[in-house]
């Protein structure tokens, strides 16, 4: 499994849709453009851990994160939520995925010899040990499971080739300094002294190259995600130039995405792998993974199962039928109104939940705003208390296109004395995630202290970005 195509939406006033191959990627552009940004946040949202375990303030800077896999998974991350969702349940895939930040900088604890690359060398130690133990059992099981020698010989060869030939490519590398590794021990020896280099005493460019083509080793030929950030630091021009070769020798079904300045990493073979960050640079504030996850005989598909399996009074019908419309990354307005249709046929009306789902799955903010005003209208339902409320309105709010937009809405609800809507913090800090220039920041910091809303920790950490 491997990543198809990620969007950022408005990273500094702009959205990044990037279309990646399934093998090498490798993103340049200017300082301070973003890089090295896209790489983490794209490494917290696919990171197999709980969302309590993830550092969500990465993604205050944006509005909203969409990430397609293969197997039509979609990601999406809420940055004002902090949640992240998919459509399909994470138990049904699994990502191997590792981030790899090779600047070498001192380690925040109580030792301060300890750098980050010291802390990865330490687990990748513990990590190799389980790798060495685990290839051994593999020997033992074909020794167990075949009474062929030869055979058994052809199959040891097997189990220790990739081993073996990531200990070839360290012994080429480190051949330059007179080094040789020492897998059992975990050190290296340098020719005419006797004493061993620890992990620790090695250069930082020679750690670096330990901790890529370690990593890379004990992803076991498997698929996995390997990002790395600005890999070049420290490293010889001559390992710059056969690292993306090596890594994809030690593991040649891994995706590599890389953000670097060093044409030496590329140039050779992998020119045509590279994508410009200006060139991905984008005002749309559509997602075109969402528009291309529309398929037809959705509606269809959910009528059926709502006729064949639903059960009880309307108050549980609807709480299912919110259910099976929430799986849906998106849907279009005409659905939309196709299924509030169906619910009034069957004489079920729709509550908050539905219309506010319901104005999530759509992509556009006038096809939203429609289902807004149905909601607003009582088209369809007459009951008073079915009224749109705060997530209501920062969800459709996430829709707009242009600050001016958002601001005629926050005014539009709020002169309606029937809706008593007003905004809260998280309105205005998605509004400013849309934010370009200063008279637009200006706007928005006056209608904010006009409804007397006051800031957060999320709010003033994006402000910090926009100024």
């Amino acid at each position: 499994m491997y990543i198809k195509k990620i969007e950022i939406k408005n990273l500094w006033g702009h959205d990044f849709p990037w279309t990646l191959n399934e093998d090498i990627n490798v993103l340049i552009g200017k300082n301070g453009s973003g890089k090295s940004t896209i790489l983490r946040m794209l490494f917290e949202a696919i990171s197999p851990v709980e969302d309590n375990q993830l550092n969500l303030r990465l993604f205050d800077p944006i509005d909203e994160l969409i990430i397609e896999l293969t197997n039509d998974i979609v990601i999406r991350v809420n940055s004002e939520s902090r949640i992240i969702t998919g459509n399909v349940q994470s138990t049904d895939y699994q990502l191997n995925t590792t981030l790899i930040n090779t600047f070498d900088v001192v380690e925040k604890c109580s030792n301060p010899n300890t750098t980050l690359l010291d802390d990865q060398l330490e687990k990748l130690k513990l990590e190799f040990v389980t790798y060495q133990r685990d290839l051994s059992n593999r020997v033992e099981e074909a020794f167990k499971n075949d009474d062929n020698k030869n055979h058994s010989h052809e199959k040891i060869q097997a189990i220790y080739e990739t081993k073996n030939l990531c200990l070839e490519i360290l012994a080429e590398l480190f051949r330059q300094t007179d080094k040789i590794f020492d897998e059992k021990a975990f050190h290296f020896f340098k020719t005419g002294i006797q004493t061993p280099i620890l992990p620790e005493n090695l250069s930082s460019g020679e750690k670096q190259i330990l901790i890529i083509l370690l990593t890379t080793l004990l992803s076991d030929r498997k698929e996995y995600i390997l990002l790395l950030d600005e890999p070049e630091i420290s490293l010889h021009i001559d390992w710059q130039r056969t690292l993306i070769k090596n890594i994809r020798q030690i593991n040649p079904n891994g995706q590599i995405i890389i953000a670097t300045h060093s044409p030496t990493v590329y140039y050779q073979g992998w020119t045509g792998k590279v994508t410009r960050i200006e060139e991905i640079k984008s005002t749309s504030t559509e997602s075109a993974i969402l528009q291309q996850k529309t398929t037809p005989g959705r509606v269809r598909r959910i009528k059926d199962d709502f006729t064949q399996h639903n059960r009880g009074n309307g108050r549980a019908k609807l709480y299912q039928f919110n259910r099976k419309i929430n799986a849906y990354t998106s849907l279009t307005k005409d659905e939309c109104i196709e299924l509030l249709d169906f619910l009034k046929t069957n004489g079920i009306s729709p509550d908050a939940i539905t219309f506010t789902t319901l104005i999530s799955k759509l992509n556009r903010y006038f096809e939203a705003k429609e289902i807004f005003d149905l909601m607003t209208a009582q088209t369809y339902t007459q009951l008073s208390h079915v009224k749109p409320h705060e997530i209501t309105l920062n969800t459709l709010i996430k829709k707009v296109s242009r600050v001016e937009q958002g601001i005629e809405l926050i005014q539009e609800v709020c002169s309606n004395d029937k809706l008593q809507l007003y905004p809260d913090i998280i309105t205005f800090s998605t509004l400013l995630g849309k934010v370009k220039n200063t008279d637009e920041m200006r706007s928005l910091e006056e209608v904010r202290n006009y409804y007397g809303v006051k800031t957060n920790d999320i709010y003033l950490n994006k402000l910090k970005f926009k100024r």
